[in-house]
Parts: structure tokens; C-alpha cells; sequence
């Protein structure tokens, strides 16, 4: 897609969210003519009211195999996205990153990674973080030159009708999700291909050996195969032991120098130095340096405070059960756990049990599938105790969750569930527990 197409076509511009706030007005920018369209009850609706438009940008609420979009698709419509276009437009090499959980983390590192190299060779390259995380990339994308890099994190709902993929692609772990926006998991799956279905030879995929889902995508793409893994050995890649972390069977850092919290963040962390490495950047120096100053991201298991003798952390941002079987595995003290949320139809079997045999001494279950948790839990053998009722706001799980703990325990929120029976999103339920946890010590 050009500007000329778009100047000449009549556009339409799908919900006028966060989403595309930047998108409208680089449009207007460049002399662009469109219609929002906002405030459709039902698919049939939004049907009729976008009949007669050349172009469509998707908003990624909206499922790409909605009966609407595939309508309007068969009658000639061109569907976009401002994700499609941006890959349209971009000048710099994109590095792009998806996966089921990590890709904020991931995305972040990278760029610290490379944001050092640039400043250590001092040649003028500028790098940038967009996406969910960092800045819409319609805020930058006229400075963009080809010496740049984008690290553009992508979710399976961005990825999903691309028709271009990032010259260094990098896939986390696979697991279910978004079960209630994709038809079945092979789906979800197969919308996260597209970031490496189109890519050529001289391009790279950084790919988690320790997801079969994502080995699969290595048979998917024509780039040259990186891999990353916490579990063994693999060249060409990055690799982390107990005590070390190699790229390409060179040690690059020991794993005492990582700064976040928990073994499994490893699996990030490999996968942004493999990354880092395909974009040019192996400096040891550089690496060590970025991983031992990024603590992570706000709501990913976040320590908020110590509180007579009891640590707060929030993981607000773990909304699926295996987020919070991985967060159970970063702590070596009793754990007082508050998970629980809105339905997303995931398999809470494998938690029930990681509550049974982890350091969970008491589990406070909240929102609609606290207690299908709490049941699992105590199935698989769970001995401690369990709060389950009557806990409909933050300050009363919090003032629940401080009266359960003892000094030298830990209170995590990590709910292995969407937010949104009780709460506008995860940002604001980890915004209450912080505002609620501070209050405690005053």
C-alpha cells in the first residue's frame, strides 16, 4: 500500500482508539481522506455501514474472520491494519517479536541491547521500541532512516493478515490464548506465522528450541534460523545454563548478572541477546550492561514494597494460567497467591497442581475463575488454606491477603486470568494493588 493508493481510495478508519490515534493523524498529515467508523452493535451493522469503502483499516479488536470482515473482504475491500501499512511505509529493518507471553520484556531488552551498542559506537543509528510497549510507531515513522532499527512488538491479532514479515523475527513460547477471539489454538498459532512466512534468506528468525509450537516455524520461513533455549545446548543461538549464558558457544554472561526475577525470564533473555546478535550486536560488554540494569516492566511480577517483613509483588500482567505456574517457580518463600479473573476458557489443571506442590501457603481466589482455581488446586492435593467469597474489590484482597501473611512471606498477585470482570484492564487491577499495598504502610 502507497500513499497514492491511499489518497485515491475512499478509507475507512475502524474505531477511533488508542489504536489509531496516531494512524489518523499521520493520515491527515499526508492529505488522506477517511471516515471513522465507531459506535456498530453487531457484525451485520458494521457490514452495512462500511459498504462501499476501497480500504479498511481493522482495528485488532475486531477478528479478521469476523463475519463483517470477511463479508467486505469478498466484495473487494482492501482489509488493513496500521500495522500492514506501517510495514508498508517503514524505511529501517524491523525487528519483530511475538510470542504468548514475554514479548514486552523481550522487546525492551533488545532495545536496551542495541540502544547501548548505538551509543557505545556513537555512528548516529537510532533505535526505537513500538507496539504494545514504547510508542505507536506512526508517532516516528517520518524520522526513520534506513540506519535505524524498530523493535515493533506484535501480537497474534496484529500478525494475523500481514502480507510482510520483520527482517529478524523473534517467537517466544507458544501456549493457549486469546481462546475467546481465535476460533481453536491451531488458528492462534497459525495468525503468529505471518512474522516469518514472508520473510527471504537474508533475513533471521530467533526461534525458542524449548516450544515444539514454535520449532515449527524453523519449516515456515526462508531466514536463516537462530535459536534460543534455556534447557540445552543450541548453535547458532544463545543458551543459558545455571550459572552461565553462551551465544554461539561463547560465554556472554553469567546468570547472576540478570537482573530479573526468575529463572524463567531467561528464556527472554536469550532470545534478545540471539536477537541482538542477528542484528550485529555480540559485545559482552554491551550485553552484561543491559541485563544487569533492566529490572522489567510495570506489573510483571513488580516488587512494590516490604511491608513488616512481607514482599508485595505484582503480576498483574500474568493473565494466563502458565504466566503464573512460571511466576510460582521465582520465589524460595511461603507465597500468599491472589489469582483469579474474567473467563478466557484456559486449562487451569497445571496450575492447581503447581499450587499443590509450590511454596503456596494460602490462596486467595478472586473474580469468576478464582474458584474453578481453588477447586483444581485442592483436587491435586493443595493443604492450605483458601478465601474464595466475598472478596469483590482491591483493598479487601489486600487487607485479606495482609492478614494471611507472616513476616518472610511473599504477597504475589499473579492472577492466570483476564481482568475484566472487576477491573477496566490488568494495568488498573496492578495500579490498585500498588495503591493498596503503599496504603499499608502508612
Amino acid at each position: 500500500m502507497t500513499l497514492g493508493d491511499l489518497k485515491t481510495g475512499k478509507v475507512a478508519v475502524l474505531g477511533m482508539g488508542v489504536n489509531h490515534e496516531a494512524l489518523a493523524k499521520y493520515l491527515q498529515k499526508q492529505g488522506v481522506s477517511f471516515q471513522v467508523i465507531d459506535g456498530w452493535k453487531t457484525d451485520a451493522e458494521l457490514a452495512e455501514r462500511l459498504s462501499g469503502f476501497d480500504i479498511i483499516f481493522r482495528t485488532p479488536g475486531v477478528p479478521f474472520f469476523s463475519k463483517s470482515i470477511q463479508t467486505l473482504k469478498r466484495r473487494g475491500a482492501k482489509i488493513y491494519s496500521q500495522t500492514k501499512l506501517f510495514f508498508d511505509l517503514c524505511q529501517a529493518p524491523i525487528i519483530g517479536v511475538t510470542g504468548t507471553k514475554g514479548k514486552g520484556t523481550t522487546s525492551t531488552l533488545i532495545f536496551k541491547i542495541l540502544e547501548a551498542a548505538a551509543l557505545r559506537q556513537a555512528h548516529g543509528r537510532k533505535v526505537y521500541l513500538a507496539g504494545n510497549i514504547g510508542r505507536d510507531p506512526f508517532e516516528f515513522i517520518d524520522k526513520l532512516t534506513p540506519n535505524d532499527f524498530v523493535i515493533l512488538e506484535l501480537s497474534s491479532f496484529q500478525l494475523q493478515d500481514l502480507h510482510k514479515s520483520p527482517h529478524i523475527a523473534v517467537v517466544l513460547k507458544i501456549t493457549p490464548e486469546h481462546l475467546d477471539h481465535h476460533q481453536d489454538l491451531a488458528e492462534y498459532i497459525e495468525a503468529k506465522t505471518s512474522i516469518v512466512r514472508f520473510q527471504s534468506a537474508s533475513d533471521f528468525a530467533v526461534l525458542s528450541y524449548d516450544s515444539e509450537s514454535t520449532r515449527t516455524f524453523a519449516g515456515k520461513t526462508k531466514a536463516r534460523i537462530v535459536w534460543n533455549s534455556i534447557k540445552q545446548e543450541v548453535k547458532p543461538g544463545c543458551y543459558a545454563t545455571d550459572r552461565k549464558i553462551f551465544l554461539n558457544g561463547e560465554i556472554v554472561a553469567k546468570t547472576a548478572e540478570v537482573a530479573l526475577l526468575g529463572r524463567f525470564n531467561l528464556e527472554n533473555v536469550t532470545a534478545a541477546i540471539a536477537a541482538a546478535a542477528a542484528a550485529g550486536v555480540t559485545d559482552g560488554t554491551t550485553i552484561k550492561k543491559a541485563i544487569s540494569e533492566f529490572r522489567g516492566l510495570p506489573h510483571r511480577l513488580e516488587f512494590i514494597a516490604e511491608i513488616g517483613k512481607v514482599k508485595f509483588y505484582n503480576d498483574s500482567f500474568a493473565t494466563t494460567p502458565e504466566t503464573t505456574v512460571a511466576a510460582l517457580t521465582a520465589f524460595a518463600d511461603p507465597i500468599v497467591l491472589i489469582a483469579g479473573g474474567s473467563e478466557k476458557k484456559s486449562d487451569y489443571a497445571e496450575l492447581g497442581k503447581k499450587i499443590a506442590e509450590s511454596k503456596v501457603k494460602t490462596l486467595i481466589a478472586i473474580g469468576v475463575t478464582g474458584p474453578k482455581i481453588a477447586k483444581l488446586a485442592r483436587d491435586a492435593g493443595f493443604a492450605g488454606k483458601i478465601f474464595d467469597t466475598g472478596l469483590n474489590d482491591m483493598e479487601q484482597i489486600i487487607a485479606k491477603a495482609n492478614e494471611a501473611a507472616d513476616p518472610g512471606d511473599v504477597v504475589l498477585l499473579s492472577p492466570a486470568s483476564a481482568s475484566f470482570d472487576m477491573f477496566d484492564n490488568y494495568k488498573q487491577r496492578g495500579e490498585l494493588f500498588s495503591k493498596f499495598v503503599s496504603k499499608l504502610a502508612k
